[in-house]
């Protein structure tokens, strides 16, 4: 499905895009990395939905801070989330992983470094993407899941 090529969109599909072709050992870090759009719930169906994702990573656009620079001119800083989660069979794995699985602490760190300090290239007008911190989603004997946070700025986004 395309998006209306707006900038969040098009930042949203370049992170869930950088994350589909993310490798660890020559293979693929995730089963699933797209633009969120609620493919996976705490409650209810979402533990089949986690299941059936995992590994997974999911972007989402946060929020935006804007402030006028010194000429009057518009700058926003956005904010977005990187939501990875993974499912083990044995306590703990999903969390520190093992010789044969990634877990989430491992996942984090080769998202931080796909994204920090990074820009999109192209067309896309913004400064480079900063980590900013994460937030514990979910976390059982089996199943982690946490919520990372980048930000770019973008100087003039009206011109």
């Amino acid at each position: 499905m395309a998006n209306d090529d707006g900038l969040i969109a098009k930042l949203e599909q370049w992170m869930a895009d950088t994350l589909a072709a993310l490798q660890s050992d020559g293979a693929d870090v995730f089963k699933t990395a797209e633009v969120w759009k609620h493919q996976v719930a705490v409650g209810g169906s979402g533990s089949e939905s986690f299941t059936s994702h995992q590994p997974f990573a999911f972007v989402g656009y946060l929020a935006a801070d804007a402030a006028r620079e010194g000429d009057n001119d518009l700058r926003e800083v956005l904010e977005f989330g990187v939501l990875i989660g993974v499912e083990s069979k044995h306590p703990g794995v999903a969390r520190i992983g093992d010789a044969n699985n990634l877990g989430i602490s491992k996942i984090r760190d080769l998202v931080i470094a796909a994204f920090d300090r990074n820009h999109p290239g192209g067309s896309i007008e913004c400064d480079p993407f900063y980590y900013t911190g994460d937030i514990k989603f979910v976390e059982t004997d089996k199943r982690c899941a946490i919520q990372m946070h980048f930000e770019c700025s973008n100087l003039n986004p009206l011109n």
